[in-house]
């Protein structure tokens, strides 16, 4: 995926040849902003889903409900998780990376629900679709020794998310419960993906903590 230009030699080529100083995330603001930035997505498009789901079913289908969501959930999710990209980062291939790691992540999820099932498939759709979206986000940031920590991560946030998210609507009923599952799932994935991206970019870091020792000149913003 080295073409996507996230690759740590690419990023820091593209740093230091850019005329802004380059701006690097911290773990805190990672974690804050994703998780509350995902969290107000998730909610706005479980409200949607709640209020238009019969229709939306009638109208596409089941799948074709999961697919609008989905694309109401990554439009505003791949502005949101490039803020949390080392800048000067760039958008269309970022959010082509967002978006292609996101569908497999739903892909993997309800593949994993419909082999096994109940609370069991569950568990299993959470299992691998967190592998497929950490593999997925390691590969495009070649991060192969932080692959399996952001996995385990990511696994723990979105299946702490998700079942407190449905335990709140079991104890909720109505639209307003289904609007609960999505602000606590928003939270879970959002912490998640907020780590994963700061773990991911942790070659780059060091490439640029060299480079400034080093004394290799960057341009600055004039």
């Amino acid at each position: 995926m080295k073409f996507l230009g996230f690759y740590p030699e690419t990023a820091a080529a593209r740093i230091r040849d850019a005329s802004v100083t380059p701006r690097v995330p911290t773990l805190a603001e990672s974690l804050g902003v994703a998780a509350t930035g995902f969290c107000l997505i998730c909610t706005a498009v479980f409200a949607v889903t709640a209020l238009s789901g019969p229709w939306l079913k009638t109208a596409v289908g089941e799948g074709g409900s999961y697919v609008v969501s989905a694309v109401l959930i990554i439009l505003p999710a791949g502005g949101l998780f490039r803020c949390l990209v080392i800048k000067p980062a760039p958008l269309f291939r970022f959010y082509f990376l967002f978006a292609a790691a996101f569908l497999l992540y739903s892909v993997a999820c309800v593949t994993g629900y419909s082999l096994v099932g109940n609370r069991a498939g569950e568990w299993f759709g959470s299992l691998l679709a967190t592998v497929a979206l950490g593999l997925t986000l390691g590969t495009a940031f070649d991060a192969p020794r932080q692959t399996v920590k952001i996995i385990v991560v990511l696994f723990a946030a979105r299946s702490a998310g998700y079942f407190a998210g449905e335990f709140l609507q079991h104890a909720v009923p109505g639209i307003v419960g289904r609007v609960l599952w999505g602000a606590a799932y928003g939270v879970g994935l959002g912490a998640g993906l907020g780590y994963a991206l700061y773990a991911c970019q942790e070659p780059v870091r060091q490439r640029l903590k060299s480079m400034a020792q080093a004394g290799t000149p960057m341009q600055s913003h004039r």
